[in-house]
């Protein structure tokens, strides 16, 4: 029998702190409630914007907990543990270069068992990251200010509900190769090597019963708790047939941002997700990732073997 929906997707909203950017006054994309339960894909193309909720420019972030902990399972399939979806697509198709507005991905175990993400914060160090992510913590100031062009931002529309004054937001930054708006498989257009992983809203989020990614749904009948929760190989280029698309990573990933020690988890109950690139392009507006769900991956019901994805060298 199928598990409910909510036991394998975040149920709980612990903040949601967008940074300023062009959606944040927009009630289709700041309401942080629809990072919760199941994605709704709309395939590689042409993502699907009913679902989403914007983190904003630079450092914005929400914060999920769900009804029980994410363990890191060695049953699921290629040692992934979890998934997160945004609304990144293909650029023409071209599983090469994407439409992406990347973000970093930060797990915390409920140590304290008080129900609060109040406990160390690991992050999962993608290989765009140094060995000491927090080597690459940046802070940028914001203002409501409009007049002055100090800081940004220089439209009163893009200023998250709630901010006034001076304030600032934090992160790690990822390197100019993710600007965009354009972000390109450094492999190369032919790789079959994926070299991005380990960030949210890198990968599209398939239509519903979509088994082999190519926008047409093959399984009317398939259900969001299980298509949405098998991953796609990170370090493939394209989808794995039979995966909802997103980006996995498993927990063995995660590393001491101050140290870059492995953090050694056996599961997390809190993820962050952050906005990673600061950049505001002239037409298109500021770098904001976009979520719409994390999905607590499947376990197949036998050991992981050699088909395992270990951690990042």
């Amino acid at each position: 029998m199928a598990a409910p929906a909510h036991a394998q997707f975040a149920t709980r909203i612990l903040d949601y702190s967008p940074a300023p950017g062009q959606f944040v006054q927009d009630p289709t994309f700041n309401d942080p409630t629809r990072a919760l339960g199941p994605p709704i894909g709309g395939g590689t193309i042409s993502p699907d914007l009913t679902k989403l909720v914007s983190l904003g420019g630079f450092g914005g972030a929400i914060t999920l907990g769900f009804d029980r902990p994410i363990l890191d399972d060695p049953r699921n399939p290629l040692g992934l543990d979890a998934i997160v979806f945004g609304n990144a697509s293909f650029v023409n198709g071209h599983p090469n270069r994407r439409f992406a507005e990347a973000a970093t991905i930060e797990i915390s175990l409920d140590a304290n068992n008080n129900g609060l993400s109040d406990d160390p914060w690991s992050i999962i160090r993608a290989p765009h990251l140094p060995t000491i992510p927090a080597a690459a913590l940046t802070t940028t100031t914001w203002d409501d200010n409009i007049p002055d062009l100090m800081f940004a931002p220089h439209e009163a529309s893009w200023i998250p509900p709630g901010c006034t004054g001076q304030w600032q937001t934090t992160a790690c930054s990822l390197p100019a190769a993710f600007i965009g708006p354009v972000v390109q498989n450094p492999l190369g257009l032919t790789a079959t090597t994926e070299a991005i992983w380990g960030l949210a809203d890198h990968t599209p989020t398939l239509l519903l019963g979509d088994l082999n990614a190519d926008n047409l749904i093959d399984d009317p009948a398939a259900l969001s708790e299980l298509f949405y929760t098998r991953p796609d190989d990170p370090f493939t280029v394209g989808i794995t047939p039979g995966s909802g698309g997103g980006d996995a990573f498993d927990i063995k990933w995660a590393v001491n941002p101050a140290t870059g020690a492995p953090a050694n988890l056996t599961g997390f109950d809190f993820i962050r997700i952050t906005t990673a690139v600061n950049a505001v392009h002239p037409t298109l507006g500021e770098v904001s990732a976009e979520i719409g769900a994390v999905a607590d991956v499947r376990p197949i019901g036998k050991r992981a073997t050699t088909t395992q994805i270990v951690g990042p060298p």
